[in-house]
């Protein structure tokens, strides 16, 4: 048996990455904008669209981890992603023309996408067998531990020092989170070390068939399965809300409450992420995904009613940190489906697509919420629409629960009870499923 230290320091390597990599390249960048854009004398969506082309960057590199994980040793990859990515944001300080923003956000995206979500995920699902919703909660919520604590730093180093040395600032913090990285040598998975993953009672490694709770080994896969499709739909609505988040001070500053009470805001949301994210890995581990989805959906759709009828600074603190449950679902329960769905041995095929749609969302939503506000004058009409994204998504997810085939064939009539939606073991894609129609899904349920 591996000691517990191993597993301690994989988690601490996949807590400093994405900190790194979604806290404050993601997570972080909204503080820039209002100042940015006025200083270059552009609008605010169109600055923002450096941030889009970065997450693009980061969605297209994501395809490319899989194969690259099968085909190379990860880490130096991994590390040259983190160079790139730190370096890119410190020559950001030095930019003069939105054009440079583009390029560099491009360059800083690629980088970041050979160390972000996709690979994180793949690093914990491999390590951990046992408690992965719980490891993670864990992993991902320093995403939003580093947005809380960075956002406001630079947002103060801004105001006094301006947004070059803010850059500069950044690119440091970017290498510091990472450290982890570098010390201590890793591999994606245990068995490329010969070692175990946890909860493995099998002894197998992790290269061989998954055993874990929650996760079957899939005979077949198909992109073209219906569950897959509605998996890349709802993921590509859900994260187009968390863009949201990143224009905070724009909209405190239109509520004439300053920027800096918005960047208190991204602050507030940011706890909530990593709250929410705690509290949507432990659910998932003792209620399955479906439900802890649903419930910080809920969650989530609550806050933008919140803040779409607040004027209260206390009322719009309180919904700013509720509305950091969107990432909690955005960032671990889209993983956690997409293993539950899917399965552990397509997990690293299925993912790698949705995770570009999850980087497509989030960067798409960047300058059309900028040019929803610069043509409207208003936030509102963002804030509805995330709404309507939430309802569209829980009618998703429960038709992507609906289909998951019972399993004896002779009950297949008898498979849409409610507690199916809620409580059944079985993934969307699994074995009997692919016995019977020699694909991933059952189409005749569609």
């Amino acid at each position: 048996m591996m000691k517990r230290k191993e597993y301690a320091w994989i988690l601490i390597i996949a807590c400093g990455l994405a900190a790194s990599a979604i806290g404050l390249c993601s997570n972080s960048v909204g503080v820039f904008y209002t100042t940015v854009s006025q200083d270059l004398g552009v609008l605010r969506g169109t600055f923002a669209f450096h941030a889009t082309l970065s997450l693009m960057a980061t969605a297209a590199v994501s395809l490319l981890v899989p194969w690259l994980s099968r085909r190379f040793s990860y880490r130096p990859l991994m590390l040259t992603g983190i160079l790139v990515s730190a370096l890119s944001t410190m020559v950001m300080g030095q930019a003069d023309h939105i054009a440079a923003f583009y390029i560099l956000g491009i360059i800083r995206g690629a980088g970041t996408g050979l160390y972000g979500t996709v690979p994180i995920t793949m690093l914990v699902n491999g390590w951990f067998h046992k408690k992965n919703g719980t490891a993670v909660g864990i992993a991902l919520s320093f995403s939003g531990l580093s947005g809380a604590v960075c956002s406001p730093l630079l947002s103060q180093i801004i105001t006094g020092s301006g947004w070059k040395t803010a850059y500069m600032v950044m690119g440091i913090l970017i290498l510091a989170f990472a450290l982890p990285a570098f010390l201590f040598p890793f591999a994606m998975t245990p068995g490329q070390m010969g070692l175990r993953a946890y909860g493995d009672q099998e002894g197998a490694s992790s290269g061989n068939r998954t055993t874990a709770k929650g996760s079957v080994t899939n005979p077949s896969f198909s992109y073209a399965c219906p569950c897959f499709v509605m998996m890349c739909v709802f993921t590509l609505l859900h994260t187009s809300i968390t863009g949201i988040t990143q224009h905070f001070s724009g909209y405190t500053k239109a509520l004439r409450l300053g920027e800096t009470f918005g960047a208190a805001m991204m602050s507030f949301s940011m706890m909530g992420n990593i709250c929410t994210k705690l509290i949507i890995g432990f659910l998932s581990d003792r209620l399955k995904p479906v439900k802890a989805c649903l419930i910080m959906m809920a969650v989530n759709l609550c806050s933008i009613l919140a803040l779409m009828t607040g004027t209260g600074s206390a009322q719009l603190l309180a919904a700013s940190f509720f509305f950091g449950s969107v990432y909690s679902v955005g960032a671990v329960g889209i993983p956690l489906l997409t293993r539950y769905f899917f399965g552990n041995d397509h997990y690293a095929k299925a993912y790698s697509v949705i995770g570009f749609f999850t980087s497509l969302g989030s960067s798409c939503s960047l300058p059309v919420i900028g040019y929803l506000y610069d043509l409207s004058g208003s936030y509102q009409y963002a804030f509805a629409g995330a709404a309507c994204f939430h309802l569209v998504n829980g009618i998703l997810l429960g038709l992507i629960a609906l289909s998951r085939k019972p399993g004896k064939i002779s009950s297949q009539k008898n498979s849409f009870p409610v507690r199916r939606l809620l409580g059944s073991q079985e993934p969307a894609c699994g074995p009997q499923m692919s016995q019977v129609s020699g694909k991933c899904c059952d189409a005749r349920r569609f």
